[in-house]
C-alpha cells in the first residue's frame, strides 16, 4: 500500500542520503503515527545502502545490546571486532563514548543510511552512545535516522534535529481509510472514522477492522466515541502520562459529552486543561482536544458511573446548554428524544462543529424509532452538512432517510440526493422526476420548479443538452408560480445550456448588460450559473466580475457556494490562459476547503492534477488523474471523465509520450463526440498534434476537418487559434509557410499566452533544425509569460526529455519523486532552450553540491519555503544560496535560472 499523507516527511529524510555531508535526524511520533511505515518508504526511496535496525524491547535490560545490534548490521567484517571492547568499557563514560566514535571511524563504509526504529526502547547506554555518535558523524559516511515516541528535554537525543509526525489531516486520513476499508464501505462512515481517530493511521486501521459489516456499509449507526483499540490506549496513556500531577477528574467528566458550554463548568479547571493542551475552547464551547484521549477516558469509566454522571450533568446543563442536556438525557431517559438530538446536531452543524453534529446524529439513529418526524429532522441535519460542503457525512445520513409522502419534504430529499450524487462525481439520473406532478399549491410548484432547474443544470454540465432542455420545458408549466430566486435560477440555467451549445447571447443582452443592480439582486446559485456560462463562452473578464460579487458577500454566503465560486473562478483563469492567477486561485480554494475529498471528486482531481502539470510535475499529475479515473463513480459522470482524459492526453503530449497521449485524447473524443462546441472540452487541437507527430497525417486531417466544421457552426476565439494551428500542422509543402505564418500572426496581445506557446512548441516539434531552436525559444518565453512556474517545453520527436527516476538520469537526484529536467551535462537541447543559453555542464561545475541541490529544487517548481523544508536548512540559507547561484551563473531571476538549466 502506498504511504498516505507522509510524503513531505519521507522527502526530508530521503534528502539526507543525497546531501554531501553526514547528518542525523530524530523522527518523533505517537503510537500508530506510522513511524515504521515512514522508514519503510525511505528505505525504498534512496539509492545508497540502507541499514535497517529494529529494536527488541526485551533486550533493553542488557547494557550495550543496541550498539551490538548496530555493529552487527554494518557491512564491515571489522565491526564485530570492536564489540567486545565496547562492552567491557561501558562504565567508563566519556572515554567509552570516544572509543565508540573511534570504532565507527575505523570502519570502511560507503555512504550508508542507518534507520533505527524505536530507539527509545533500546538500553539506556546504547541510546547515549548513539546520540553521541549522531552529533559527530563527520567522516563516518553514515546518515542516521532514529524514531522515538518522545524526546525528553534532558535526554541524550534532545540536541539532535527533530522531525515530528503530526496527525494526518482529515482529507489524508479519509484517503487512507478508503485504501484500508472494503470497497463496499460507506464513504460517510469512513469520514466519521477518519475524524474520530484523530488522524492516527494505526488507530484508524484497528477501528476499521473492528467494525461489523453493517456498520461499515452504513446500515447500522456507529457508537461514539469509538471503543478504544490497543493503539488508542497506548497513544492516550502517553498523553495522560505527560499530564501527570494534574487533576483529571474534570477531563474525565468532559469526555462524557462531545462539546459543552464553558459556562456550565469550573473556569479554573477548564483553563488548566486548556493550558495543558488537553482541552480546546471554541467560542463559548469546550471539548476534549484529542478524540483518542476522549475515547480512552469515556470507556475507562464504568457504565454505572457514566449513567450517574450523565444524570448529574443533565441537571447542570439544563440552565446553560440545551444541546448538552439533550445528549445527556438520551442516556438517562427511558424513551430518549431522538428529534431533540437531531435538532441539537443541526445547530452544531450550523456553527461548523461537524464532530459534535455527527456524534449527536449517530446517537439519534441509535436510540430513535425511525419515525417520519425523525426523518424530517435528519433531513435538516443533512441539508446543513451539505451546505458546509461535508459531502461524506451528507451522503451517509441521506441513505438513512426514506421517501416522504408530502411533496415539499420529498422535493427537499430529492434536491439533497441529486446534489450529493453530482458533487460526488456520479451521474444524476433523476428517475423520480419522470412521474408527472400536478399541484395547485404555489409553494409546492415553486419547490418543484427549482428542482427541475437544478437537475437541468447538472444535465448541461454533463453535456446532455437535449435532456436539459426537456427539463426546462417541463419547468415552464410551473414558472408562473416561481419565486424570484427560482426564476433567476431557471433563467441562468437556460444561459448555461446556451453557453455549452455555443449560442450564448452577447453580454449586452444578458441582465440589462450585466448591470450591477441586476446582478446584486440575484441569489448566489444564479450568479454562479451565470458566471460559469460566461466562462464557457470565453467572456473571462465578465465572468471574473460576477465571481467577485459572490466572493465579496462571503460573510452571508453558504460555504458550499463559496467553494463553488473559488473553484469555478480558478477554472475560468485556466481557460483564459492566466496561469499565475489560476495557481493563486487554486491555492486559495484548497486552503479554504473543509473536509476535502481530493481524489474522488472529478472537479477537485482535475484542479490538483492541472496544478501539478502547470508546475512541471508530470508524474504527480498523472497519478491524480489515474486515481480518479479508477473510481467507479467518476466513470458514470461522462463529462468529467472526458475532461480527465483530455487533461491526461495533454500532459502526456507535452511529456513526449505520443502513443499514450493519442489513446487518452481518443478516449476523451469518444466520450465527448456528441458535444458540438469544440471550445468546451478543448481536446481536438491536442489530438491533431499527437497524430501529426505520430505520422498519422490522414487521421489528423480528419480531426481538423471536424474541428473546422464545428468551429464554423459555433465560432469562438479559442477555436480560431487552435484551428489555425491544426491547419499549419497538416499543411503540405505548397501551403506550409503560409499556414504557419497565419497561425502565428493570428494571435493578439489579449489572447492566451499558453495557446501561443503551444503553437510555437508544436511548430518547433515538426520543424526543420534551423527553425526548431528559434521557435522553441519563443515557446519557452510564451510559457513563462503564461505564468507557468517551470516552463513546459514540447520535445522534438526524436529527443526524449529525461525525467527524474528514469534509467539514465544522471546526477545525485536520480530516483527522485518529482519529474523535471535532470541537471546533467548530457541533457539534450530541447526546443525551449534559448539559443544563447550557456552550456549546462559549465554552469553546474561552478556550483557546490549544496547549491546544485537548491537549483534542482528550483527547476522542479519548489518555493523557498519548500526547498528549506526538503533540504533541511533555513529559509534564509536558501535565499543566500540562491543569491550566490545567481552571481555565479549570471542569472537575472528565478525564471532566467530555470531557462539556463532546463
Amino acid at each position: 500500500m502506498e504511504l498516505t499523507g507522509r510524503r513531505s516527511e519521507v522527502d526530508r529524510i530521503a534528502t539526507l542520503a543525497v546531501l554531501p555531508r553526514e547528518s542525523a535526524m530524530v523522527v518523533v511520533g505517537d503510537p500508530g503515527s506510522g513511524r515504521s511505515s515512514v522508514l519503510d518508504a525511505v528505505s525504498h526511496r534512496v539509492s545508497i545502502p540502507v541499514v535497517r535496525l529494529g529494536v527488541n524491547g526485551a533486550e533493553a535490560r542488557w547494557p550495550m545490546s543496541g550498539v551490538t545490534s548496530l555493529f552487527t548490521a554494518l557491512d564491515d567484517p571489522r565491526a564485530s571486532a570492536h564489540i567486545a571492547r565496547l562492552v567491557r568499557n561501558v562504565d567508563e563514560g566519556l572515554a567509552a563514548a570516544h572509543d565508540f566514535l573511534d570504532a565507527v571511524h575505523a570502519l570502511t563504509l560507503p555512504p550508508t543510511l542507518v534507520l533505527i526504529d524505536d530507539l527509545d526502547r533500546m538500553d539506556a547506554e546504547s541510546q547515549e552512545l548513539i546520540a553521541f555518535l549522531a552529533g559527530r558523524l563527520a567522516g563516518t559516511a553514515l546518515r542516521l535516522v532514529a524514531t522515538v515516541r518522545r524526546v525528553p528535554l534532558d535526554g541524550p537525543l534532545a540536541s539532535l534535529p527533530i522531525l515530528r509526525l503530526t496527525p494526518l489531516a482529515s482529507d489524508e486520513a479519509l484517503v487512507l481509510a478508503r485504501d484500508m476499508a472494503p470497497e463496499e464501505a460507506n464513504d460517510g462512515v469512513l469520514a466519521v472514522l477518519a475524524e474520530e481517530t484523530g488522524g492516527n493511521p494505526g488507530a484508524l486501521r484497528e477501528q476499521i477492522a473492528g467494525l461489523r459489516r453493517e456498520q461499515l456499509v452504513g446500515t447500522e449507526p456507529l457508537v461514539l466515541p469509538l471503543r478504544p483499540t490497543p493503539t488508542t490506549t497506548a497513544a492516550a496513556e502517553l498523553v495522560l502520562e505527560a499530564a501527570a500531577g494534574r487533576d483529571l477528574d474534570v477531563l474525565t467528566r468532559l469526555a462524557l459529552v462531545p462539546t459543552a458550554r464553558v459556562a456550565a463548568w469550573d473556569r479554573d479547571a477548564i483553563d488548566d486543561l486548556v493550558g495543558a493542551g488537553l482541552a480546546t475552547v471554541r467560542g463559548q464551547s469546550i471539548g476534549v482536544k484529542d478524540p483518542l484521549v476522549r475515547s480512552y477516558l469515556y470507556w475507562s469509566t464504568s457504565a454505572k458511573d457514566r449513567r450517574e454522571a450523565h444524570a448529574e450533568l443533565v441537571v447542570a446543563a439544563a440552565a446553560h446548554d440545551d444541546r448538552s442536556a439533550a445528549w445527556h438525557s438520551s442516556f438517562v431517559d427511558d424513551v430518549p428524544d431522538a428529534v431533540a438530538l437531531l435538532e441539537a446536531g443541526r445547530s452544531y452543524a450550523r456553527e461548523g462543529d461537524a464532530r459534535a453534529a455527527v456524534t449527536l446524529t449517530e446517537r439519534a439513529l441509535h436510540v430513535g424509532t425511525g419515525s417520519e418526524e425523525e426523518h424530517i429532522a435528519l433531513l435538516g441535519v443533512t441539508e446543513v452538512l451539505l451546505a458546509h460542503r461535508l459531502l461524506g457525512y451528507a451522503q451517509r445520513y441521506l441513505a438513512a432517510i426514506k421517501p416522504f409522502t408530502e411533496l415539499p419534504d420529498e422535493v427537499r430529499r430529492l434536491r439533497l440526493q441529486y446534489s450529493v450524487q453530482y458533487l460526488s462525481g456520479d451521474a444524476v439520473h433523476a428517475d423520480e422526476l419522470m412521474v408527472p406532478v400536478d399541484t395547485a399549491d404555489p409553494a409546492e410548484a415553486d419547490a418543484f420548479t427549482g428542482l427541475l432547474a437544478m437537475v437541468a443544470s447538472f444535465r448541461a454540465e454533463a453535456w446532455e443538452l437535449d435532456q436539459a432542455r426537456d427539463l426546462l420545458q417541463r419547468a415552464e408549466t410551473f414558472e408562473d408560480h416561481a419565486s424570484k430566486h427560482t426564476a433567476d435560477v431557471l433563467g441562468t440555467v437556460r444561459e448555461l445550456v446556451a453557453a455549452v451549445d455555443g449560442t450564448l447571447p452577447p453580454d449586452a443582452e444578458l441582465h440589462d448588460g450585466l448591470a450591477a443592480q441586476q446582478l446584486l439582486a440575484m441569489s448566489d446559485p444564479a450568479l454562479l450559473l451565470l458566471s460559469h456560462a460566461l466562462s464557457i463562452a470565453e467572456r473571462y473578464r465578465s465572468a471574473r466580475r460576477v465571481f467577485a460579487l459572490v466572493l465579496a458577500r462571503a460573510k452571508d454566503t453558504q460555504p458550499v457556494w463559496i467553494e463553488a465560486a473559488r473553484y469555478l473562478s480558478a477554472e475560468n483563469e485556466v481557460r483564459s490562459g492566466n496561469y499565475r492567477q489560476a495557481l493563486r486561485a487554486i491555492d486559495v480554494w484548497e486552503s479554504g476547503s473543509a473536509v476535502t475529498e481530493r481524489l474522488r471528486e472529478p472537479s477537485r482531481a482535475i484542479a490538483i492534477a492541472w496544478r501539478h502539470f502547470a508546475e512541471g510535475r508530470t508524474a504527480d499529475a498523472l497519478d491524480v488523474i489515474d486515481h480518479c479515473l479508477r473510481q467507479r463513480s467518476t466513470n458514470r459522470l461522462w463529462g468529467a471523465t472526458a475532461k480527465l482524459y483530455a487533461l491526461r492526453g495533454r500532459v502526456l503530449l507535452l511529456d513526449g509520450r505520443l502513443d499514450e497521449a493519442a489513446s487518452s485524447l481518443e478516449a476523451a473524443d469518444a466520450i465527448g463526440r456528441s458535444l458540438r462546441n469544440p471550445a468546451v472540452l478543448r481536446h481536438l487541437g491536442d489530438l491533431v498534434e499527437a497524430y501529426v507527430r505520430l505520422d498519422r497525417v490522414d487521421d489528423a486531417r480528419n480531426i481538423t476537418a471536424r474541428l473546422a466544421a464545428d468551429h464554423h457552426a459555433r465560432p469562438s476565439r479559442w477555436g480560431a487559434l487552435v484551428l489555425a494551428r491544426s491547419l499549419a500542422l497538416i499543411a503540405d509543402d505548397t501551403t506550409r509557410d503560409t499556414s504557419r505564418r497565419r497561425a502565428l500572426e493570428l494571435f493578439q496581445p489579449a489572447d492566451s499566452q499558453f495557446e501561443r506557446a503551444r503553437t510555437f512548441a508544436a511548430l518547433a516539434a515538426i520543424g526543420n533544425p534551423a527553425d526548431r531552436a528559434r521557435l522553441g525559444a519563443a515557446a519557452a518565453a510564451a510559457y513563462e509569460a503564461a505564468g507557468l512556474r517551470r516552463p513546459l517545453v514540447t520535445p522534438a520527436p526524436t529527443v526524449a526529455m529525461p525525467v527524474l527516476g528514469q534509467p539514465g538520469a544522471a546526477g545525485p537526484f536520480a530516483g527522485g519523486v518529482r519529474s523535471g529536467a535532470v541537471l546533467s551535462a548530457s541533457t539534450p537541447m530541447t526546443p525551449g532552450t534559448p539559443r544563447s543559453a550557456p552550456d549546462a555542464a559549465a554552469v553546474l561545475t561552478s556550483l557546490t553540491a549544496e547549491e546544485r541541490a537548491v537549483v534542482q529544487k528550483v527547476t522542479e517548481g519548489y518555493r523557498n519555503r519548500e526547498i528549506a523544508s526538503s533540504l533541511y536548512m533555513s529559509q534564509r540559507t536558501v535565499e543566500l544560496r540562491l543569491t550566490q547561484i545567481y552571481r555565479k551563473v549570471g542569472a537575472r531571476s528565478r525564471s532566467h535560472l530555470v531557462a539556463l538549466l532546463t
